[in-house]
């Protein structure tokens, strides 16, 4: 008797379970799931950018300029500001942007200024952009060096840069907020991952700047790529690269940072001209990368019959030597991968039995928007050249140039010049600026039936002593950001 009476409360405990189950199941069919928050684009309210270093010695002449390119949605409201300042440091310079088509610039000619910091809010924030120029015609440092201001972040990517004899390498990190910031360098080099400990863990006080010299870190390193991360704050981070000959500079330039690794990277901005092009691949994952190499012309698309594919091992960096595939032509390189790589590639220009400068560009992505460099020069002997790839179809743009005429005067633009681009295809078309100015932001703005776009542009000063060259892929404006749609909740109650 004992055991049925147990035996029933058994079976009435799993029938009272069992309803239980059912009537909260039931109970979640009828209740309805609330849908995920809408998203909302909004224009932009804040910009923060970052000009690592406008004054590195005496021979180096160094502007730095801002401009709001206008037009972009979020300018209508009227109520904003920009301007240009140095971080706190024994010299100080400060020039403000009078509205949207205003420019400004701080010359650092012969000074050592602190870094600059590019900041703009309200509606003068959409459209924002911001570059750094050097120019060294015979010193020590001989070269034209450039390199767009960055927004703070919390991570980078670069690849270039060696610590071999001859060659100094250094990682310039700033950090333009009251905060301390802890950063970690990871260095690739063509054996893996660096042991590297002086990498790690640097503390970049509020508002200063810290350099780190590759060659200290690890020596005799032919090929490297860097992941700068932020562990704690946000930073600007950039990367120069000289290398000398005796007491001859062979070369100097920013390193243009790369694109996050994805299995599909583009190489705009390799250059025409005689000299290496020098193509350098990491493929940061724990699995060997098979990469695939396509060459996008002004003629059309092909793979190489020589370079068509590379192995990159885990974890490394390679380099390879692409100017025998180039044609010493302008093109893009479409990099095809099985695993994430980033990519980079550093440029030779050589005259008659000398070497003249280097230029680096890196691997991009295609993007849709409006894009904008500021502080182009206009200068005797030099011209600016933009280079348009139509990497997944064909492509339509309006190029704008905003000179630049005194920063209390909003820029009269030049009329839009219509550039079209055929799938598969690249153009570079020479600038055209008006007399009588020193500088001029350029603008390209596909239009609405445009296939997404790659951009870079080269700057060439002819000179008997050799010609000096400069040059980077273009970033999409800032204008808009997505946000969360903010709705009211009938369970909450407000009082």
């Amino acid at each position: 008797m004992k055991g049925l009476g147990a035996a029933r409360i058994l079976v009435i405990v799993i029938a009272l379970t069992a309803l239980v189950v059912a009537s909260g199941w039931f109970i979640q069919l009828r209740t309805p799931v609330a849908a995920p928050a809408p998203l909302a684009i909004e224009p932009i309210e804040s910009s923060v950018l970052i000009c690592p270093e406008p004054g590195a010695n005496a021979e180096l002449g160094v502007r730095v300029t801002a401009a709001v390119v206008p037009g972009q949605p979020g300018q209508e409201s009227g109520s904003g500001s920009a301007r240009l300042e140095t971080l706190p440091g024994k010299e100080s310079a400060e020039a403000s942007i009078v509205g949207p088509g205003g420019q400004a610039q701080i010359d650092a000619f012969g000074e050592k200024l602190p870094p600059i910091r590019a900041v703009a809010l309200g509606s003068l924030a959409p459209g924002f952009v911001a570059d750094q120029w050097g120019r060294d015609p015979r010193g020590t440092g001989r070269g034209l060096a450039s390199t767009a201001c960055a927004p703070a972040a919390s991570q980078f990517w670069f690849v270039g840069g060696g610590s071999v004899a001859g060659r100094q390498t250094r990682v310039v990190l700033v950090n333009p907020d009251d905060n301390a910031a802890v950063v970690d360098v990871l260095i690739y080099g063509t054996a893996g991952l660096l042991d590297a400990p002086g990498g790690r863990g640097l503390v970049v006080p509020p508002g200063s700047r810290l350099v780190v010299r590759l060659d200290a870190l690890t020596p005799g390193e032919k090929s490297t790529a860097f992941h700068v991360i932020a562990r704690t704050g946000r930073i600007g981070a950039a990367i120069d690269d000289q290398q000398m000959l005796g007491l001859k500079s062979v070369g100097a330039d920013w390193i243009a940072p790369a694109a996050p690794p994805a299995t599909t990277v583009y190489v705009p901005g390799v250059l025409p001209g005689t000299g290496a092009r020098v193509l350098s691949v990491v493929a940061p994952g724990d699995q060997d990368a098979v990469v695939k190499i396509g060459i996008i012309s002004s003629i059309g698309t092909f793979a190489p019959v020589e370079r068509d594919e590379v192995k990159v091992p885990a974890g490394t960096v390679i380099s390879v030597d692409m100017s025998s595939v180039t044609g010493e032509q302008p093109v893009t390189l479409e990099l095809t991968s099985d695993q994430p790589i980033a990519a980079g590639m550093r440029q030779f220009f050589s005259g008659k039995k000398q070497q003249e400068d280097t230029s680096f560009t890196a691997g991009a992505q295609p993007f849709t928007g409006p894009a904008a460099v500021s502080g182009l020069p206009v200068r005797t002997a030099t011209d600016v050249r933009l280079a348009i790839t139509a990497p997944l179809g064909a492509v339509s743009v309006d190029v704008v140039l905003l000179p630049y005429r005194g920063r209390k005067q909003i820029a009269e633009a030049t009329a839009p010049q219509r550039i079209e681009v055929p799938a598969g295809q690249v153009k570079f078309i020479l600038l055209r600026p008006p007399a009588g100015i020193d500088w001029y932001t350029a603008v390209v703005t596909p239009t609405d039936d445009s296939a997404p776009i790659l951009l870079a542009h080269r700057v060439r000063e002819r000179s008997r002593y050799g010609d000096l060259i400069t040059g980077y892929p273009w970033a999409p404006l800032r204008t808009e950001v997505t946000v969360p749609a903010a709705e009211q909740d009938a369970g909450v109650t407000v009082r």
